[in-house]
């Protein structure tokens, strides 16, 4: 049976301080999903100091001394998703010990933040990456599908109409992942905006069994009409332990954290990433 494992990333251990003056570690992401028959789909990582973990895990899931990653998904150009990834493949000691197959990512050329900053030097990134493992290169298209081993990803949401984005968090891609059993939603840092877009494409289509929370859980982005849509029992934080203190506490208004809390609320199980790596049969 196809397995997700939701990874404890360094980050997500983070207890300190969290505002922007004292420190912010929302936690980083990574999740491996395992096919039935072994193949392995990794979505983001984590940080640089992520890598070795996450070459250790491919292993001991595996049983094989180089495991290979057949799709390798990057969900937004931000480090906490993507530096693991990047590392492993700058560094030969890291690199030999896995394959890969194919780079999954759009990170538009054409995209300029409300400050004016791109995604050219992330995109730079992870070319270099790809080049580094011999590996193919795709950019995904809205209502795509992808087949591997009786898993179907169907990408509900990548980014076209880039005037409407002013956050590189809005380019986060939104897709599912269906397996025999249960069908997942992976949406990175999505926000309200790319979250509503997908409601009125997919409204019909977005019942999930589990979902992963956008942005680490934090109650800036979500989105109660897209949260009832999936209606979700099984829901993904991948938090740290002071951005899940953040989220239940004051510092956003009711009204800000409304969403957020009904998504966990109306789940049967919520399971945070500093609690420790957790695997889902999907």
């Amino acid at each position: 049976m196809a397995r997700l494992i939701q990874i404890c990333t360094a980050a997500s251990l983070y207890d300190g301080p969290f505002d922007s003056v004292h420190g912010w570690s929302a936690a980083g992401m990574g999740y491996l999903i395992v096919t039935d028959g072994g193949r392995l789909i990794m979505i983001d990582g984590g940080f640089d100091e992520d890598a070795e973990a996450l070459i250790s895990l491919m292993k001991e899931t595996t049983g094989q001394e180089k495991p290979t990653v057949d799709l390798w998904i990057v969900t937004h150009p931000h480090g906490d998703h993507y530096y693991a990834l990047r590392r492993i493949a700058a560094e030969e000691a890291l690199r030999k010990q896995i394959t890969v197959k194919e780079l999954i990512f759009r990170f538009p050329a054409e995209f300029r933040s409300a400050s004016g900053g791109s995604c050219e030097w992330d995109r730079r990134q992870l070319e270099n990456a790809a080049a580094a493992f011999g590996a193919t290169v795709k950019d995904p298209k809205t209502d795509e599908h992808i087949g591997l081993d009786g898993l179907d990803i169907h990408f509900l949401y990548t980014p076209d109409d880039l005037s409407i984005l002013h956050d590189a968090n809005q380019l986060s891609l939104i897709f599912t992942v269906t397996g025999a059993h249960k069908k997942l939603m992976i949406t990175g840092d999505a926000h309200h905006r790319n979250m509503q877009i997908v409601v009125w494409r997919y409204r019909r289509v977005l019942k999930c069994d589990v979902l992963q929370l956008p942005h680490h859980g934090l109650c800036d982005t979500g989105n109660l009409e897209f949260y009832k849509l999936a209606d979700a029992k099984e829901v993904l934080v991948p938090i740290s332990v002071a951005g899940h203190r953040s989220m239940h506490s004051d510092m956003y208004e009711l009204e800000a954290r409304r969403a957020n809390l009904f998504a966990e609320e109306n789940a049967d199980r919520v399971y945070l990433a500093f609690e420790g790596n957790t695997e889902i049969e999907i």
